[in-house]
């Protein structure tokens, strides 16, 4: 496996703990669980308990709770903590699919939820559900809020519906009905507009309405983003004075709702030149073009007006009806009850949904419940709270400031915000604003509060997908920790919603922090790997990244940072805002963003969270090292803060390189008479240190030296 040397070197030292181990788990004991247990029983083989948490409540260090096959619809929080040599191991038995979620079911009389599912006349599905029932969370009254999170305008649920194991999009009554019944529903993306051979992305628009968010990249460049109901788009100086010009083609993509779209000459806007009505595509990520024809008219150099419209409320009004389409949800609130209003696309009472009532799966409500281990158990569908680095970390799975935690071979998924995460603890200053003072004002808090005693965890050998914000997130908490052999993928990837916390893993203070030997793909905004503050002593290693928005993006990082032996094969290979990153023996086909950063960030002493200067340095840009790469474009930058070094990397055109949208293989074809360079052996020696302050680059690891034979992943 890629990485081996390198990880074997992490661990070696664990051989020497043995006997230590023995000894402590002398007197361990295994506690079972099973679906047909009973928690009054004594947990033995012979009479396991009934729920998880049964267990989490006795369970101490060295002790082993094997739960046996079958699905827990409980939050756990353990109450005690392992030791160092003597985790509390949670399992699943050998062989056995182990299920946890935070979700029930719904409209089937089970747990309160609902008394059966009637069908209005208008032929959609209704049920009542009790407040009281749920285990946490309020599916109807908890949104998701947060420093850096960006609604879009519209209440965010926590929660999900899900039939037949497909999530239905939620609303609420308000967004429905409210302000005509469209105002809050966003309706259809401009990727890209092409008239004759000309092609314009979609977010080179003059002037737009601010109902408009950002998006994402495209094949037909920068894609628009989110249009709502009355939105206005000006696009400036189309020649459209041919008929091959006049024919236009609007890249696009849709979620949920059908929309109109009026086209002008902006000149004289009252009367349109042309009205589409673009398809739904189902997904922001899945693109269609429609071809529109301009009368002869329009004939000339022009500017383009566009006018965006709720196709379902233009010129008529509509009940829930015509408004709630299949595979859509409307939940309103009550005081004691919640009424769940929805557009099956099967009989929900023979295929029953299931609500999302619990904010986690498996998290501590108290800190400090250090070495625990999880090993081999799905964890699904759960509603954890927006997970942004100045206040409390929650997710399906999440550690709340421990130490020590062994997550493996476990399956994470189904969830509005993230998936794992490795951070911090909550307090009375969670969430007073988005500003760099404010997480400045965290970070010292946090070295307050024992900075020192948490971090160290490993994740390995885990699939973790479907997260709305990010598959791993972890500010500060994660420090000293690896992530090593896992499979991150689809996460923020329909885009639900915008804000500055999302990708496949995001870390704040990513201190001797390893991601090694990890497939991560089909990831949003803003990278596949998001190291953001303090990324000291960082190392991403044998990597394979493909179809992100991008793969890494480096935020105010004074590194080092050392990237290698990485198949980076998305569009975007790096968006850099940092200095002393080193890329050597890798694969990179993608593109580079770089920006000169002003703001200053901590810097720590080696190896260690201890403060070595608080704001002093600017964090700058250059210090880039790249030797013995594959490239598929040019690194280089003009106006680097600080020069940077480019040596024996062999370019190859990104056009030369095929990658496999669904597996990530890679086939690179170098040009007539292109010729590899003589790739020399890297060491840390090579490499130096980093420019701000006296940190060696992390020892290489001896990977294979790339090659366009190499097959990904």
């Amino acid at each position: 496996m890629r990485g081996a040397i390198w990880y074997n070197r992490r661990m070696k030292n664990s051989s020497i703990l043995l006997c230590a181990v023995l000894s402590l788990n002398a007197g361990a004991a295994e506690f079972f669980v099973a679906t047909d247990g009973c928690d009054k029983a004594d947990g033995s083989s012979a009479k396991p308990w009934r729920t998880i948490q049964r267990a989490a409540d006795v369970a101490k260090a060295g002790d082993v709770v094997t739960i046996r096959g079958g699905t827990y619809r409980e939050w756990v929080k353990p109450a005690n903590a392992g030791r160092a040599g003597a985790p509390i191991t949670y399992q699943a038995a050998k062989g056995e699919k182990v299920v946890v979620t935070g979700a029930d079911p719904v409209g089937n009389g089970e747990r309160g939820l609902g008394n059966g599912w009637k069908k209005r006349q208008d032929g959609l599905w209704t049920t009542r559900v009790r407040y009281d029932s749920f285990g946490g969370l309020n599916p109807f009254t908890d949104f998701i809020y947060g420093d850096w999170f960006g609604s879009g305008g519209r209440q965010r649920f926590r929660t999900r519906l899900i039939q037949d194991g497909k999530p239905l999009e939620l609303h609420t009554r308000d967004l429905i009905l409210g302000h005509g019944g469209a105002a809050d529903r966003a309706l259809v993306n401009i990727a890209g507009i092409t008239s004759g051979t000309r092609t314009v992305p979609g977010d080179s628009a003059a002037e737009k309405s601010p109902n408009v968010r950002p998006g994402y990249q495209t094949k037909w460049g920068m894609e628009l983003g989110w249009i709502y109901d009355k939105s206005t788009i000006l696009y400036k100086g189309f020649d459209l004075s041919t008929p091959a010009a006049r024919r236009l083609k609007i890249h696009f993509s849709s979620m949920s709702f059908k929309s109109l779209v009026e086209i002008c000459d902006a000149a004289k806007p009252e009367k349109p030149l042309a009205t589409v009505r673009p398809p739904i595509t189902g997904d922001w990520r899945k693109y269609d073009t429609i071809e529109v024809t301009l009368p002869d008219s329009a004939a000339g150099v022009k500017d383009l007006l566009f006018r965006v419209r709720d196709a379902d409320v233009v010129g008529r009004p509509m009940g829930l009806a015509g408004l709630v389409k299949p595979g859509n949800a409307v939940l309103v609130k009550g005081m004691v009850y919640g009424t769940i209003i929805a557009a099956f696309e099967k009989d929900p009472n023979v295929c029953v949904p299931e609500l999302i009532v619990r904010p986690a799966c498996f998290y501590p409500v108290v800190e400090h419940r250090d070495y625990i281990t999880l090993r081999g158990i799905m964890f699904v569908n759960a509603g954890p709270n927006w997970a942004p680095p100045t206040s409390e970390q929650t997710a399906i799975v999440g550690t709340n400031w421990s130490k020590g935690w062994v997550i493996e071979d476990c399956e994470v998924s189904g969830t509005e915000c993230s998936g794992i995460t490795l951070g911090k603890y909550g307090d009375e200053f969670d969430n007073v604003g988005p500003t760099a003072a404010n997480y400045h004002n965290t970070i010292m808090r946090s070295i307050s509060n024992g900075l020192d005693r948490v971090g160290h965890h490993l994740v390995r050998r885990c699939r973790i997908t479907d997260c709305g914000q990010a598959g791993i997130c972890g500010s500060l908490g994660a420090v000293f920790s690896t992530i090593d052999n896992c499979d991150i993928s689809y996460c923020h990837w329909k885009k639900p919603y915008g804000g500055a916390e999302m990708g496949g893993i995001k870390i704040h203070a990513a201190v001797d922090f390893t991601v090694s030997n990890c497939r991560i793909h089909h990831c949003g905004s803003l990278a596949g790997i998001w190291f953001d503050w303090m990324g000291q002593g960082a190392h991403v290693v044998g990597n394979t990244m493909w179809a992100n928005t991008q793969d890494l993006f480096f935020e105010v990082d004074h590194g080092p940072i050392l990237v290698e032996g990485n198949d980076l094969l998305s569009g975007t290979a790096l968006m850099a805002f940092s200095q002393s990153a080193a890329f050597i023996g890798n694969r990179i086909r993608g593109g580079y963003r770089y920006h000169n950063d002003k703001r200053r960030t901590p810097i720590f002493k080696p190896h260690s969270v201890t403060l070595d200067s608080l704001d002093k340095v600017e964090c700058g840009q250059g210090a880039f090292i790249f030797i013995n790469n594959i490239l598929g474009n040019d690194p280089r930058f003009e106006k680097e803060a600080h020069k940077s070094r480019y040596e024996d990397n062999w370019m190859i055109p990104a056009a030369n390189w095929k990658v496999d949208e669904a597996t990530g293989a890679c086939t690179i074809t170098p040009p007539a008479g292109s010729k590899k360079p003589d790739f020399k052996p890297v060491d840390a020696k090579r490499l130096g240190k980093a420019v701000l302050h006296d940190q060696a680059f992390p020892e290489p690891t001896k990977l294979p030296l790339p090659s366009t034979d190499k097959q990904s992943p």
